[in-house]
């Protein structure tokens, strides 16, 4: 596995005014300050999706010997919803994001499951299921593939995220659509370990969270050599993208992050 960086942890200085960093300085930015050779992009930092803009993007990244993970995106519309018009704009706005992928030269996007409000799993679960074959189809037509993150909302229940990634896969195959599997997005009522374990053998990629993590590079709420460990017997070796969203500074938290992963990812 290789240490990449999600560029939610540096939200703070993202979303500043003026802004302290754009998505131009993310990829020099990140090889400086942290070392690291990839980075996660999200919708929301992009300052335009023209021709121009993305040739300026890739080029950043070429100059500074970074690699495009993936780009997280967040869009309106549910792709779980009762209301077919709902599922509609979902598709509309993440389907939007693939032909960017694919001129960025990124193979992979994260949609969220959407199913929020859900209140019936089963339909909820169907209605995914459609919307994320709807994605592929999409995606095939680009090269990029889909990931779905244990993002909150329907993709809360790892059985029903792997009932979805599993059902598209039958019907699109096994290299299209996969997990993002984040190591600290679940509830506080599930047990993150089992979690993982079932959704792991889907991982296109990994979220290590460091939210929480001090000085001494204690991280109470989970165990990352745990997490890693289940990675490992899953058989993954792609990036694991550090993310951090806590209350330290957002340079400090991800130095914190990169200092505890990496004797992690040696041993």
């Amino acid at each position: 596995m290789r240490l990449s960086l999600a560029g939610w942890s540096l939200q703070k200085l993202f979303n500043s005014t003026p802004p302290s960093l754009t998505l131009l300085d993310f990829p020099a930015f990140t090889r400086d300050r942290f070392g690291l050779d990839g980075i996660e992009l999200n919708n929301i930092f992009f300052a335009s999706r023209d021709s121009a803009y993305l040739s300026k993007l890739r080029e950043a990244a070429a100059r500074a010997g970074t690699a495009l993970v993936n780009i997280a995106v967040d869009e309106q519309g549910d792709l779980s919803h009762d209301e077919a018009s709902q599922r509609e704009l979902g598709l509309r706005n993440y389907g939007a994001w693939i032909p960017i992928a694919k001129e960025l030269g990124i193979d992979a996007i994260r949609a969220n499951s959407g199913g929020g409000a859900l209140t019936d799993r089963a339909r909820a679960v169907a209605n995914c299921t459609d919307s994320f074959q709807r994605l592929a189809d999409i995606g095939r037509k680009h090269g990029v593939r889909i990931m779905m993150e244990n993002h909150w909302g329907l993709s809360m229940d790892p059985r029903s995220m792997v009932e979805v990634l599993t059902a598209v896969r039958s019907s699109h195959g096994a290299d299209i659509v996969g997990a993002l599997a984040d190591f600290g997005n679940w509830d506080d009522a599930t047990d993150r370990y089992a979690a993982l374990r079932m959704i792991m053998p889907l991982a296109m990629g990994v979220h290590a969270k460091v939210n929480d993590i001090d000085e001494a590079l204690v991280h109470p709420r989970f165990d990352h050599a745990r997490c890693l460990a289940i990675a490992r017997e899953c058989a993954y070796d792609g990036w694991l993208g550090i993310e951090y969203e806590g209350a330290v500074e957002p340079v400090v938290g991800v130095q914190r992050g990169v200092r505890k992963l990496r004797p992690l990812l040696a041993a």
